[in-house]
């Protein structure tokens, strides 16, 4: 049971993070650079169900992280080792509700507005335009938060057999 949970925690944890990164860093600003063409891209990724399975794999990493720690018990938890993963996993909790409370929820407001371009009238299209663009800056910047948090994440965890 313990491989299972470490297998699944450490691909899924790479996955969360690997993913985060390239779409902070590479995806997003690729996607501003083409202008209304991105939108296009961002509505295709998310028929494919991409905001529904990264919070999926953020879960999963986390609840096979935690049942693990806990397995290990107290003894564990007071060692700079269990201390390092006990960092680590709350950075992880962390990362996960600024995702959740910031990125998620700009993302779909920014690309329903967006969608509703065309049926709203001309007059009202420059105001939704500005709304989505603030609302896509805002995720970009939690988005930018949550990879650094991501990233503190995978050093502790990548340190903590050798604290």
């Amino acid at each position: 049971m313990i491989i299972l949970l470490r297998v699944l925690h450490v691909v899924l944890g790479m996955l969360w993070v690997g993913t985060v990164f390239f779409t902070t860093f590479f995806l997003s600003p690729a996607m501003a650079d083409v202008g209304p063409d991105g939108n296009k891209v961002m509505g295709a990724i998310q028929k494919r169900g991409f905001m529904a399975v990264m919070p999926l794999i953020a879960i999963l990493t986390l609840i096979s992280g935690f049942w693990m720690y806990m397995r290990a018990g107290k003894e564990f938890m007071s060692t700079p080792v269990g201390r390092m993963f006990g960092i680590g996993g709350v950075l992880a909790l962390l990362s996960f509700v600024v995702g959740l409370s910031f990125i998620m929820p700009s993302m779909a407001r920014a690309a329903k507005l967006m969608q509703s371009m065309a049926t709203v009238p001309e007059q009202e299209r420059a105001a939704r335009a500005a709304e989505a663009q603030r609302l896509r800056a805002r995720g970009a910047a939690a988005s930018k938060v949550v990879s650094v948090l991501l990233l503190a994440t995978a050093i502790a965890m990548a340190i903590a057999r050798y604290m």
